[in-house]
């Protein structure tokens, strides 16, 4: 029996029976993974954390979003997601999974394609405590400071969690996609406005990132982090019902 990966039993060994778009078959590829591949969906919960790292432009923070998005070919032939290398690891950014507006977002912080990444260390979850134009005051969680683009003013432009405390913050450009743009909307932080970081306190909750994923493994250990909508493309079934199948015929 057969289903799209998003209705797949997890913890088994699946099959790919077929890919129905072909931009995600050939990302897929790119990683490994083919029609008549196995993996094996996974139901643990993971802990994410933003990273960071030194790449092309010196270093930078990856909110924990966007670091599961973001596949990393070591030197010794490995390939892993950005938030599971470990320290001083060195390799070559193999290719990420998000929209166009999020590659173009991630050149400011010198994350491309084919470019080098050193990983430095894995972050720990803090709130910065945020007055917006001098009125408003919100918390943000590490992720969201490091998905805000702007600068101080006589000062080159930046990531908010690189932010000087009580100094006047500009935002130009949010990192990420629509649906973080639409978040940051909801606290009130959009290009225009202006941050005022008052303090930054160890949170009280882990921080996840924004949306559903679907975590999936190749029998070379290679983890993917799916979301629902390219999960759903992915038809697969149990690897042992292939072989049960195989030996009734």
């Amino acid at each position: 029996m057969y289903s799209s990966l998003l209705d797949a039993p997890v913890n088994q060994e699946l099959t790919i029976l077929a890919i129905e778009k072909p931009p995600l078959g050939m990302w897929l590829q790119r990683m490994g993974l083919f029609v008549g591949s196995q993996l094996t969906r996974h139901d643990k919960e993971i802990n994410y954390h933003p990273v960071r790292v030194r790449g092309s432009l010196g270093d930078v923070v990856v909110p924990a979003g966007l670091g599961i998005k973001i596949f990393v070919h070591l030197e010794d032939g490995v390939k892993k997601p950005l938030v599971e290398m470990a320290r001083k690891e060195v390799g070559h950014i193999e290719s990420m999974s998000c929209g166009q507006g999020c590659i173009t977002a991630l050149a400011h912080l010198g994350i491309a394609e084919n470019t080098d990444v050193t990983f430095i260390r894995v972050l720990p979850h803090m709130d910065y405590i945020t007055v917006i134009d001098r009125q408003e005051r919100t918390r943000l969680s590490e992720g969201e400071a490091a998905r805000i683009w702007g600068a101080a003013e006589g000062e080159e432009a930046t990531q908010f969690y690189f932010a000087t405390r009580n100094k006047p913050f500009l935002v130009e450009e949010i990192i990420g996609g629509k649906k973080i743009t639409q978040h940051l909307k909801t606290h009130g932080v959009s290009p225009g406005r202006t941050l005022i970081l008052e303090a930054i306190e160890q949170a009280n909750e882990l921080h996840a990132p924004g949306e559903k994923h679907i975590t999936i493994s190749s029998p070379g250990g290679l983890r993917l982090y799916l979301n629902p909508n390219q999960a759903e493309q992915i038809m697969v079934r149990a690897t042992a019902s292939k072989v049960a199948a195989s030996e009734a015929g």
